[in-house]
Parts: structure tokens; C-alpha cells; sequence
């Protein structure tokens, strides 16, 4: 083949190429706005929890409610530095609340979601002292860890109420 065909050939393959591309590019923004739109429905069966050891205080424009948690408390580690804050979410990173230590040790939730965190509070609570949270030292499932665990399980719909 001579190689000025080549080049029409390769000329001819890059043109289609191109073409191509505005409308595959247009499908995938398409369907970018439907899922930013239509936001992934919250999975409370699978909330996983994400500690952090700084405090996480979200904007007050995405927090639908704050929950005060007076009588639950979360023991600090011993060795390693204590979490600030735990984040629940879902697989696919919906956060459903974030639960924060106060500077004088109070525990407060901000909810995320379209929760009623409030009625499970006495859930909550109950779960943390039966779960020892204010005496548990360990680094991850201790303290904060075990009350975002309790209010995991509180907030799961198939949990017997």
C-alpha cells in the first residue's frame, strides 16, 4: 500500500474517532448530572465507620439536625492519639452523620441525612454502656469507635427494634 493511502486511511480512522468522542463524552456528562441529581439512595445496612483525629465540624448548610448524646461517653485511648470524630457512610460514600468530641468531652452528632437520630438516642445509649465505650481503651473499637459502632447499629433497618 502506498504511503499516502496509509495516511488517508489513518486520516480517515482519526476523523471517526473524533466524532465519536463528543458523543460519548456527552453521555457520560449526561449521566454525571442524573447521578448528582438524583443522589445514590442512602444504604443504612451498610454504614462502614471512618475515625478521625481531628474534629470534622461539617457546613451548616449540609447538616439537617444535631443530636446532643448527654448521657454517653467515649474513654480515650491510652497509647495512641484519641479520634475527634467518627463518619458514617454508606459503600458509596454518602455520609449519613458525623460524630464529634467536644472540647469538654460531650459527644454531639450531626446528622447528614434525612435521619431521626433523636428517637434512637436511648438505643444508643443503653448500647454504649453495655458495650463498656466509657471504660474501652482500645485505639479503633474503643471509645468513640464503640459509640459510632452503637449508633451504626442503631440506625440499621433490619435490627429488631
Amino acid at each position: 500500500m502506498p504511503h499516502h493511502k496509509i495516511m488517508w486511511v489513518l486520516s480517515v480512522v482519526c476523523l471517526a474517532l473524533t466524532m465519536g468522542i463528543p458523543h460519548t463524552a456527552q453521555r457520560a456528562g449526561d449521566a454525571a448530572l442524573a447521578q448528582g441529581t438524583a443522589r445514590d439512595v442512602l444504604d443504612l445496612t451498610s454504614l462502614n465507620v471512618r475515625l478521625s483525629q481531628r474534629a470534622i465540624h461539617p457546613p451548616k448548610a449540609l447538616v439537617q439536625a444535631v443530636v446532643e448524646l448527654p448521657h454517653v461517653e467515649a474513654a480515650r485511648a491510652k497509647i495512641a492519639p484519641s479520634p475527634k470524630s467518627a463518619v458514617l457512610e454508606d459503600d458509596n460514600h454518602n455520609r449519613a452523620l458525623v460524630l464529634s468530641v467536644l472540647d469538654d468531652g460531650r459527644l454531639q452528632a450531626y446528622v447528614l441525612d434525612d435521619l431521626d437520630l433523636a428517637q434512637h438516642v436511648p438505643f444508643v445509649t443503653a448500647c454504649a454502656e453495655n458495650r463498656g465505650c466509657a471504660f474501652d481503651r482500645r485505639s479503633i473499637t474503643g471509645g468513640l469507635g464503640c459509640v459510632a459502632i452503637c449508633i451504626q447499629q442503631a440506625l440499621d433497618p433490619s435490627r429488631e427494634p
